[in-house]
C-alpha cells in the first residue's frame, strides 16, 4: 500500500505542476501585470510607511540635532545685559542651563559675491543679513551632509537658501563689509541651520571663526544683536515672566515649537508624496484583489472539474495558493529592493533644508510592510477560492452559475435608444448592467484624477493673490522694492530712517519719470496685556508706513484707523480669550498706551501670531526689529516681471521684485519643488492607469470570449467591437472624472486646507479649471484610450470557435 501511495503523490505533485505551468504559460500578460501591481503596492506601503516615520519625526530630530533651545531670547545690544543674566540665573522659571552668543546686522549692498570671475551684490531674497560665529553649544550649524566644520580665517560658511539664490558653489568668494573693515572670505560649506536657515525666519548667517568676527565687533557694537539660547522646562511660564520684566532690550522670544513650525513649508512636499504614497497603494491593493477574483472566477470550469474527479477542496485552494504564493513572493521581493532606493530619494526630496535620518535606519519596516504585502495577497486568494466550497462541481463548470435567474436585469432599453451607435449602446448598457464589476475600476480611476489635482491645486495657491495678502503685502502694487539702505550705511533702526529711506527712492523714481509712493511695513515687538490684569504678551507688530494702508483684509471687524486702535491675528485673539471691543494696554518708550480691538484677521506674519498697529500711532523714533517688503505704487501699464525689469536696469542699486518673489523669499524652493513634481507624477500616473487599464481590459476580453465569438458569428467586424470595447472604457473613466470633481473639492477642504492651516493662516484653495477640469484629467484620459485600444487588438485572435465558452 506505502509503494502505490507514493507514485500517487508524486503524480498529483506532477499534475499540479503542470496546471500551474499551463496557467502562466495561458494568462502570460494577466500574471505580468499581477507581478508588477504587487511589486508597486510594495513599493508604496514600504516607502510610504517609512517615511511617515521618517518625516513625522524629522523635525524634532533636526531641532535635537542642531540643540535647539527651548527658549531663544533675541536682544538689541548688551545694555541690560547684567539685568537680563542676573533674572535668568535667579528668578527664570524651569532654567536647567542657558548659553549667550551675538549676531551682527549687516546691509545687503555690503556684502558682495563672486562667481564666475565677476563680482556683484549678493541676493538676499528680502531677508536679514547677520554675520555670526559657530562658537555657541546651541543653535548649531553643519554642511549640506550634515557633519560639523571648521573655519580658517580666510574662510565663511553660507546657508542653502543664500547659495541657491545666488548660484553660489562652494570654493567662491564673499565680501563683507561693515564701516572701515572689509574682508574677503573663501566660501568653505554649505550649512544647514536650524534656527536661521529656513527662508520663513527671515534671518540667515554668513558664519565666521572668533578672530574674524572680533574684527567687526570691536569697532563697532551697534548693530549687535545678543542671543540667550535658554533650556528650561518650564517654557511657557518662562515667557509669561520675562514679558512682566519689561526689559526693553528684549525684542522676541522664540521657543523650540515656534522653530518647528518654520519648517511647515518644508512638510508639504512631505505630506504630498505621503498621500501621493497612500493613495496608490489603495489603487493596487484595490485592483489586486479585483484580479484575483476576477481570474480565479475564470477558473470555475477547472475547478469543477477537479471537484468532480474526487480532489478535496483544500487541495484546490494549495493550487491556486502555490501559484500566487510564487507570483506574489516574486513581485514582494522585487518591491522590496526598489522600496529601499526609493524611500532614500523621497526623503531626499524634502530634506533640502533639514538633516533627517537615513531612512534605511528603518529597514525592517519595509520588510513588515513586504511581508504584509505578501499575507494580504494570500489572504485575498484564500478567501476567493473559498467562496468555490460553498458551489456545488456541477454550478462550478458552468462557470458558478446555476443556470437559473430571477433577478430583472438593469440596462438600457434598445428600443428607446434606436439612434445610439451600436457601439456606444453596448458600451453603456454594460456600465449600466454591471456597476459593479466596474465600480473598483471607478475608484481606481478617480483616485488617480485626485491626485493629480492634489499638487496642482497646492501650487496653484501658492501663486494666488490671496497667498500674497497672506505675507501683509499688497498685491496690486506696482512693484516691490528692497535693499533701500546706501553703500556703507548701516541697518535702518527706526521708523524714521526707514521713512527718510523711502522718500530718497521716491525722489529718485520722480527723476526718472515715476510718480510712485512707497509705503513699509516696520516691524515691532511689544508686550501687550489686559488692563488691571497681570501677564503680557510679546506680540510682532506691524504698521503701515506709507499712504497705502488700506489694503489688509479683516475676517471681522474693522481696520485699525485711530490713534487708540488696534487688530490681533485669529490665533492672539484665540489664545489670550480676547474679542472684539476688548482693551490692551501696552507700553512704547516709556510711556503707556491703551488700545481697542477693532478687528481681527489671518495672515502667516510670525506664522499667525502677530498684531496690525494703527497708522496714526507715531513710532518713527522706536526701535524697529525689521522692516517687512516696501510697496511701489504708481500707475502703469507693464506687469510686475516687466517693471521690476525695467526699474532694475535704471535703479540698479535696489532690489526690485514681483509679488510673487516676495512670497518665494519667504516659502523657500517649495514651488520649484511642487512645479518640478507635477510633469513627472503626470507622467507616473499616466503610466499606472494605463497599466490599470491594460490589465483591466484583458480580463474583459478573457471574460467575453464567449461574447465577442457571437458577435463575429452575427456579422460584426473587429473594429466594431473593438470600439464598444474602447468606448465602454472611456464611460467609466468619464464617470469616475464626474465623481472625481466633488472628491477633489473635498480634499481641498480636508486635506489641502488643514496643511496651510498648521503654517499659520486659513487659505482659499485655488483651482484653476482649465487645468484641473481639462488638460490635465485629458492626458489620463488619452492614456486610457490609447491603453484600451491596445488591449482591444486581442479581438483579432479570438476565433467563432469560442461560442462553445458562452452561457
Amino acid at each position: 500500500m506505502e509503494t502505490a501511495a507514493v507514485p500517487q503523490k508524486e503524480r498529483k505533485l506532477v499534475m499540479i505542476r503542470n496546471i500551474l505551468k499551463k496557467d502562466m504559460r495561458r494568462r502570460k500578460s494577466v500574471n505580468i501585470i499581477l507581478f508588477l501591481f504587487i511589486t508597486m503596492a510594495t513599493v508604496f506601503l514600504a516607502s510610504s510607511v517609512n517615511n511617515i516615520l521618517v518625516v513625522t519625526s524629522s523635525v524634532e530630530y533636526y531641532m535635537d540635532y542642531a540643540n535647539v533651545p527651548d527658549v531663544n531670547l533675541i536682544v538689541i545690544g548688551d545694555s541690560e545685559r547684567t539685568e537680563i543674566e542676573s533674572w535668568i540665573k535667579k528668578n527664570g522659571p524651569g532654567v536647567k542651563e542657558y548659553d549667550y552668543n551675538t549676531l551682527m546686522a549687516l546691509i545687503n549692498k555690503n556684502i558682495t559675491v563672486e562667481k564666475d570671475g565677476k563680482d556683484g551684490p549678493l541676493d538676499s531674497g528680502g531677508g536679514g543679513m547677520y554675520l555670526g560665529t559657530t562658537d555657541a553649544g546651541y543653535c548649531r550649524v553643519y554642511d549640506r551632509n550634515g557633519a560639523p566644520f571648521v573655519l580658517n580665517d580666510n574662510e565663511a560658511a553660507v546657508s542653502k537658501s543664500i547659495m541657491e539664490r545666488n548660484g553660489l558653489k562652494e570654493g567662491d568668494t564673499v565680501t563683507v563689509r561693515l564701516g572701515d573693515e572689509n574682508r574677503e572670505y573663501r566660501i568653505k560649506a554649505e550649512t544647514k541651520d536650524a534656527a536661521f536657515g529656513n527662508e520663513m525666519v527671515g534671518m540667515s548667517r554668513i558664519l565666521v571663526n572668533e578672530d574674524e568676527y572680533a574684527h567687526f565687533t570691536d569697532k563697532n557694537d551697534s548693530d549687535i544683536f545678543g542671543l540667550y539660547y535658554v533650556d528650561t522646562d518650564k517654557v511657557n511660564p518662562f515667557i509669561k515672566e520675562l514679558n512682566d520684566q519689561n526689559f526693553g532690550t528684549v525684542i522676541n522670544a522664540i521657543t523650540k515649537d515656534t522653530y518647528s513650525l518654520v519648517y511647515s513649508f518644508d512638510m508639504i512636499m512631505a505630506a504630498l508624496l505621503i498621500l501621493i504614497g497612500i493613495c496608490l497603494i489603495l489603487v493596487a491593493l484595490l485592483l489586486l484583489r479585483f484580479t484575483l477574483v476576477f481570474t480565479i472566477e475564470e477558473d470555475y470550469r477547472e475547478i469543477g472539474i477537479m471537484k468532480a474527479i474526487g480532489m478535496k477542496e483544500s487541495a484546490i485552494q494549495k493550487i491556486y495558493l502555490a501559484k500566487y504564493f510564487v507570483l506574489v513572493c516574486a513581485g514582494a521581493l522585487t518591491g522590496f529592493a526598489a522600496s529601499v532606493p526609493v524611500s532614500r530619494q523621497m526623503v531626499a526630496g524634502v530634506s533640502n533644508n533639514m538633516i533627517m535620518e537615513d531612512s534605511s535606519a528603518n529597514l525592517g519596516v519595509n520588510i513588515v510592510c513586504t511581508l504584509s504585502v505578501v499575507f494580504f495577497v494570500l489572504l485575498f486568494c484564500y478567501k476567493c477560492t473559498s467562496r468555490v466550497n460553498k458551489i456545488s462541481a456541477i454550478a462550478a463548470i458552468r462557470g458558478g452559475h446555476t443556470g437559473e435567474n430571477y433577478k430583472r436585469k438593469r440596462g438600457l432599453t434598445l428600443h428607446l435608444r434606436k439612434k445610439l451607435p451600436v457601439p456606444v449602446y453596448l458600451g453603456l448598457n454594460d456600465i449600466c448592467r454591471q456597476t459593479r464589476r466596474y465600480l473598483i475600476l471607478m475608484i481606481a480611476f478617480c483616485l488617480s484624477f485626485i491626485l493629480i489635482t492634489i499638487p496642482l491645486n497646492t501650487l496653484n495657491t501658492m501663486r494666488s493673490r490671496e497667498m500674497a495678502a497672506k505675507f501683509a503685502i499688497d498685491p496690486d502694487s506696482a512693484v516691490y522694492v528692497g535693499g533701500i539702505e546706501r553703500p556703507g550705511e548701516s541697518s535702518y533702526k527706526t521708523g524714521r530712517e526707514l521713512e527718510k529711506g523711502m522718500k530718497r527712492v521716491e525722489e529718485e523714481l520722480a527723476e526718472k519719470g515715476y510718480d510712485a509712493s512707497l509705503t513699509g511695513l516696520p516691524i515691532y515687538f511689544f508686550s501687550y496685556g489686559e488692563p488691571g490684569k497681570k501677564g503680557r504678551n510679546k506680540i510682532m507688530t506691524v504698521q503701515t508706513l506709507g499712504e497705502n494702508n488700506k489694503y489688509m483684509t479683516y475676517i471681522d471687524g474693522e481696520a485699525p484707523v485711530l490713534q487708540n486702535e488696534i487688530a490681533f491675528s485669529q490665533k492672539i485673539m484665540e489664545e489670550n480669550g480676547w474679542e472684539i471691543g476688548d482693551k490692551v494696554e501696552t507700553e512704547i518708550g516709556g510711556e503707556k498706551f491703551s488700545f481697542l480691538i477693532t478687528g481681527t484677521y489671518s495672515d502667516y506674519m510670525q506664522l499667525g501670531r502677530s498684531a496690525r498697529l494703527n497708522p496714526g500711532t507715531d513710532l518713527r523714533d522706536e526701535a524697529m526689529f525689521g522692516w517687512w517688503n516696501i510697496m511701489v505704487d504708481m500707475e502703469t501699464d507693464n506687469s510686475q516681471a516687466k517693471t521690476a525689469e525695467i526699474l532694475e536696469k535704471e535703479l540698479p542699486g535696489y532690489d526690485w521684485s514681483t509679488a510673487q518673489e516676495a512670497v518665494d523669499s519667504n516659502v523657500g524652493g517649495i514651488q520649484d519643488s511642487l512645479h518640478d513634481l507635477v510633469m513627472p507624477m503626470t507622467a507616473m500616473l499616466c503610466g499606472v492607469i494605463m497599466l490599470i487599464t491594460l490589465l483591466m481590459e484583458r480580463l474583459f476580453i478573457v471574460r467575453e470570449k464567449g461574447e465577442i465569438a457571437m458577435m463575429k458569428s452575427t456579422g460584426f467586424r473587429n473594429g466594431s467591437i473593438r470600439s464598444w470595447q474602447v468606448l465602454r472604457m472611456t464611460g467609466v473613466a468619464l464617470v469616475s472624472m464626474a465623481a472625481a470633481v466633488p472628491l477633489s473639492l473635498a480634499s481641498n477642504q480636508w486635506v489641502l486646507k488643514p496643511i496651510f492651516a498648521v503654517m499659520g493662516a486659513d487659505v482659499d484653495i485655488q483651482v484653476v479649471p482649465w487645468q484641473i477640469y481639462g488638460v490635465y484629467p485629458g492626458i489620463l484620459l488619452a492614456g486610457i484610450i490609447a491603453a484600451s485600444y491596445l488591449a482591444a487588438r486581442k479581438i483579432k485572435k479570438i476565433d467563432i470557435r469560442e461560442l462553445n465558452n458562452l452561457e
